[in-house]
């Protein structure tokens, strides 16, 4: 008999909490819902800043592109079909019961329903860096991923010079799973890319 550790996996499943119309989300300090079109003066805030869009495939948006860019991903409010998405805005209540303000949002792809597979992404406010608000809110993303639509895997793409998202990835208990060399001309050069992950297994482990 093997002295090898024995490793484990759950039984093979697809996604079991399909279809998933966005509802709202709750963490220790942020709210996580819907976006509307209220939100456009605060998306256009972080949109417009070229270290916003530095690694991102959209360009620093002017105030119409941002109304445009939020229009469509207004649309993107329910899973139920391979390629469906929904975008959250990530939001910081005023604890005195102020104004509220948009700091960010984080997206989630449904990748392959057959195969639990979901793909994720964030952007905050630069003006929030280093409070800890973008872990809360992947960390929830990832809850929602697991615990209600029975993800198997959740991943996420980046450029491999973003490193703030690298350290996101391996904070929320991501594993970086690729390094793919110039695997695309991105915004006039090449680019690598960083492929992390995170199986539900891992996120049961490390919870």
């Amino acid at each position: 008999m093997s002295d090898e550790a024995t490793i484990t996996t759950e039984a093979p499943h697809a996604a079991t909490g399909l279809p998933y119309s966005a509802e709202d989300l709750r963490t220790e300090r942020l709210l996580l819902r819907p976006l509307n079109s209220g939100d456009l003066e605060n998306e256009h805030e972080f949109e417009r800043l070229k270290d916003v869009a530095r690694y991102l495939y959209w360009e620093v948006h002017d105030h119409d592109e941002s109304a445009e860019h939020l229009r469509k991903r207004i649309a993107m409010n329910r899973l139920a079909a391979d390629g469906d998405g929904i975008v959250y805005a990530v939001e910081l209540p005023d604890p005195e019961g102020g104004h509220s303000r948009v700091i960010g949002h984080v997206s989630l792809f449904l990748k392959k329903a057959e195969w639990a597979k979901f793909e994720m992404g964030w952007v905050f406010h630069p003006a929030v860096h280093g409070r800890g608000y973008a872990t809360e809110a992947t960390t929830r993303l990832l809850e929602l991923c697991f615990d209600t639509l029975g993800g198997h895997r959740v991943f996420a793409q980046l450029d491999a010079r973003n490193e703030a998202s690298a350290r996101l990835c391996e904070i929320i208990g991501m594993r970086q799973e690729a390094f793919l060399r110039q695997t695309e001309i991105f915004k006039g050069e090449w680019s690598d890319t960083a492929v992390y992950a995170i199986l539900e297994q891992d996120f049961r482990v490390g919870r």
